[in-house]
């Protein structure tokens, strides 16, 4: 889920506060600081943490060739990017007592954000605890960033669900007092609030959402 509610993070944790310099390689120490501790907090891996790639100068064009790898000692381990030239890094301690460097085929300067958003459902019924674990695995993640992190970011209250906006679609939570009804809005969105006392309501959606996860 690209949204604002990320942007600190990325200044905080993840990246410098500031443009890459220019290179291709920069230990993947620097990463792991953040990546590990979030990860440790999110032990269901409910959550994907990317870091989206964009030119620090607005005046410049991502690479069309773009590539990352982890260089471990002689192992090479590439490094998938999406169509929006975003990339996960798995959480490995062994690479940061390798040294090993994420090396990126530029020198380009170029900055991050970080998206944070939930792995999707794997079908349309499920519990309410299910299809809300993103959010308070993302408090937990969000404690795990340390004081600054938690002044800057602000908590999440609600799951944002986006499904394809050309049909209407809905949602039922079978409540103890009665069944709650969402409906998608003009851009294809139901921003369902959590309550963890629905935990173990069951949930069913209309069809599979595009994508979902933690917002304000």
């Amino acid at each position: 889920m690209r949204n604002v509610l990320f942007a600190a993070f990325a200044v905080l944790a993840l990246i410098p506060a500031h443009a890459e310099e220019p290179g291709t390689d920069k230990p993947y120490a620097d990463y792991y600081r953040q990546l590990g501790p979030a990860k440790a907090a999110d032990p269901d891996d409910v959550l994907r943490i990317l870091m989206c790639l964009q030119p620090a100068s607005k005046s410049d064009t991502l690479p069309a060739d773009l590539a990352l790898e982890i260089r471990d000692g002689e192992r090479r381990i590439p490094v998938p990017l999406d169509a929006a030239h975003c990339f996960e890094l798995p959480a490995n301690a062994q690479w940061v007592e390798h040294k090993a460097v994420l090396h990126k085929n530029t020198s380009m300067k170029l900055s991050a954000e970080v998206s944070i958003s939930g792995r999707l459902p794997k079908s349309t019924a499920m519990s309410y605890a299910e299809l809300t674990a993103s959010v308070p695995a993302y408090q937990r993640v969000l404690a795990s960033q340390g004081l600054l992190a938690r002044m800057f970011m602000p908590a999440a209250k609600v799951l944002k669900i986006d499904f394809d906006p050309n049909a209407a679609q809905s949602l039922v939570v079978h409540a103890p007092a009665g069944d709650q009804r969402y409906v998608t809005g003009a851009k294809g969105t139901i921003r369902l609030p959590y309550d963890p006392a629905l935990a173990a309501a069951r949930v069913e959606l209309s069809a599979m959402p595009k994508e979902i996860g933690p917002d304000t």
